[in-house]
């Protein structure tokens, strides 16, 4: 499976934990969860992930 699509699923997983994060991503424009999505390529780690998740609500798109 792509790295990609991993980060994908664990980006996921990480907002079902995460109501902040999870709400501020709803609010989203398609476009900036386009934005988003793509930073997620750039992971390598599942703390890079969990911080990026934990970070989410105060993102300036």
């Amino acid at each position: 499976m792509d790295i990609t699509m991993n980060a994908a699923v664990t980006f996921g997983e990480l907002l079902q934990h995460n109501p902040q994060a999870s709400a501020f991503y709803d609010r989203c424009t398609p476009e900036q969860r386009q934005a988003i999505l793509l930073q997620l390529g750039q992971m390598t780690n599942q703390s890079q992930l969990q911080a990026f998740v934990d970070n989410l609500p105060s993102a300036a798109l």
